[in-house]
Parts: C-alpha cells; structure tokens; sequence
C-alpha cells in the first residue's frame, strides 16, 4: 500500500503537469523516463527520489515544497481535489490585489452555481 504522503505528492505532481499542459510522455522525457514511471510517481505507487523531484519542480516551475503540499495534514482524506481549470482559477483569484474584486469573483461564481448568498457562506 503506498504511502500517503507519496500519493499526495504524486497528486501534486499530476496537478501542475496539468495546469502546464504537459503530457506524462513530455515530463518522462524531460527526466529521462517513461510515462509509465511518471505514471507510477502520479499515483504514488512508485516514490520519487529526492533528484527527481528537484528535476521535476525545475522542469514544470513550480518550488518544491509545491509538491509537497499538504503532507503536514493529519488527517490525509480531507484534501480537496481541485481540477486543472479550478487549480488556475484560485492561483488568479489569490494574485488579486483587491479584496473588492475578490467580493465580485466570489459573487459571479455563486450566481453562476445557483448557490444562494446563504448557502455560500
């Protein structure tokens, strides 16, 4: 059974390969294996050596620690899994400087849900 900290990373590592549209083949390539290894990091079936993961956060330009996001939970089950589109709509919604313009984002995705304003806070 693999570990769980392996899992996360490997999640990570899937989840900012996505974000950057770059195939399992193209992120093998570029470290020198197969996409079936890649494949193997992404579900933490296989643990990724510390050069690797050096390789792999330099190639897909992310820090390090970024792959290790959410590790230091303690209960490992309650991690939200977000989608590609969904990752990139909260890294633009976290660089908004303006906590009005954070407001309006969070109003015109609530409309657009249907949610009401209740129900969303």
């Amino acid at each position: 059974m693999p570990d769980p900290v392996d899992i996360i990373v490997g999640r990570n590592v899937r989840q900012f390969r996505a974000l950057r549209r770059v195939s399992q083949l193209e992120l093998g390539e570029a470290l020198g294996l197969t996409f079936q290894q890649i494949q193997k990091y992404e579900k933490g079936t296989n643990r990724v050596s510390a050069s690797k993961l050096h390789q792999i956060a330099v190639f897909l330009n992310v820090e390090i620690s970024a792959l290790f996001e959410g590790a230091g939970m303690s209960q490992f089950g309650s991690r939200i899994e977000l989608s590609p589109d969904a990752y990139a709509l909260a890294l633009s919604y976290d660089r908004l400087n303006s906590s009005a313009g954070k407001e309006a984002v969070k109003t015109i995705v609530t409309i657009m849900s249907g949610e009401t304003a209740e129900n969303a806070a």
